[in-house]
């Protein structure tokens, strides 16, 4: 007699199942720990706790873009608390926009509008951190923000973290 044969497979797992809600909660705590830092005197080390959590939100969702942003952000954020002085606190980011902008025209996605309007406003926001000039944090917000939503239309979901969270940033230096 034959026996039936079973179905298993090992995507199914109970784990599995766990990690999309997990890395979407890691970054949606992540996002509350920056706007929490948001209204310190003294946000640099908030900024960077929640950047690293929103990072591996970004790495479990295999999305280029919101790595290199965290990672940026990341950059910048560790220059200050390390007290490298201002000049390098806004020339690093800079450069690591560059970099990812030369990624994206070597890998042959840089055809799209909205990604370099992101790109700019990682630079923008990079800036607006290390200085008090909200100009710069306002549109470098709202350019995150746009690419995220464009993201979020385009099918990932997940960039909604993001678009909630520089929207946020971009209307409350709207008022400053």
């Amino acid at each position: 007699m034959l026996l039936p044969k079973g179905y298993c497979s090992a995507g199914d797992t109970l784990i599995n199942k766990i990690k999309t809600p997990f890395f979407t909660s890691t970054g949606i705590v992540g996002a509350i720990i920056i706007l929490l830092g948001f209204t310190q005197d003294n946000a640099q080390l908030y900024y960077v706790c929640g950047s690293t959590l929103l990072l591996l939100t970004a790495i479990f969702f295999n999305s280029t873009y919101f790595m290199a942003l965290e990672l940026i952000l990341l950059a910048g954020h560790g220059a200050m608390l390390l007290g490298i002085g201002p000049i390098i606190q806004v020339v690093l980011p800079i450069l690591l926009c560059l970099q990812l902008l030369v990624y994206y025209y070597l890998s042959d996605q840089l055809g799209n509008v909205f990604r370099i309007i992101g790109i700019v406003g990682i630079a923008l926001l990079s800036i607006g951190f290390s200085y008090p000039y909200t100009g710069l944090f306002f549109v470098g917000s709202l350019c995150i923000a746009l690419y995220a939503f464009y993201n979020v239309y385009n099918g990932k979901p997940i960039a909604l973290i993001w678009a909630i969270l520089n929207l946020f940033f971009a209307f409350a230096t709207a008022r400053l």
